[in-house]
C-alpha cells in the first residue's frame, strides 16, 4: 500500500472516530473514541513527514545517479588518454591512439586532467631552446625543450 493510500484510509478511520464522538454513547466508548482520533491524527501526521522524507531522499538519489553518471563517463574518458613525458620533466596528457608520436596535435594540460577538467594546451611560441605551451584555464607554463626552433 502506498502513502497516498493509506493517508486515505487514515483519513476515513478519523472520519469515523469523529462520526463515533458525535453520537450519543456511554463516556467510556467516547473517551476511547477521542484516544483513537487523536492516534489517527498522530499517525497522519507521520506518514505526512515520512511522504516529505521519501520525496528527499529520492530527490537525493537522482543527484547521485547523476554524480555516478559523471564519475564513470570521465573514468572511460581517462581510459582513453594516458601521461606521456615530451621532454625531461615535461609531462601532458594525450589520448592512447595516437600517443606513440610525442607531436602528437593533442596535448592537455596535466594539471586540469587531474581535475577532471580537459584544457588543451596552447602553442604559445617557438625559440631556439623549444616550443613553449600554455594552459588557458589555469595558465600553466609548459616548456617542450625537445622541439627547438630551426635555424
Amino acid at each position: 500500500m502506498d502513502i497516498a493510500t493509506t493517508l486515505a484510509a487514515v483519513s476515513s478511520a478519523k472520519d469515523f472516530a469523529s462520526f463515533i464522538i458525535g453520537r450519543k454513547i456511554d463516556t467510556a466508548v467516547t473517551e476511547r473514541a477521542i484516544e483513537l482520533q487523536n492516534s489517527i491524527i498522530a499517525l497522519q501526521s507521520g506518514l505526512l513527514e515520512m511522504q516529505v522524507q521519501i520525496q528527499a531522499m529520492s530527490t537525493r538519489n537522482r543527484e547521485l545517479e547523476l554524480l555516478l553518471s559523471a564519475a564513470e563517463d570521465w573514468k572511460a574518458e581517462d581510459d582513453r588518454h594516458q601521461l606521456i613525458s615530451v621532454a625531461k620533466g615535461v609531462h601532458v596528457v594525450t589520448p592512447k591512439a595516437i600517443a606513440t608520436d610525442p607531436r602528437t596535435p593533442v596535448w592537455y594540460c596535466a594539471n586540469c586532467w587531474q581535475k577532471h577538467f580537459k584544457s588543451v594546451l596552447q602553442r604559445r611560441h617557438q625559440d631556439y631552446g623549444g616550443t613553449s605551451y600554455y594552459c588557458p584555464n589555469c595558465e600553466a607554463k609548459v616548456y617542450d625543450h625537445s622541439d627547438p626552433a630551426e635555424v
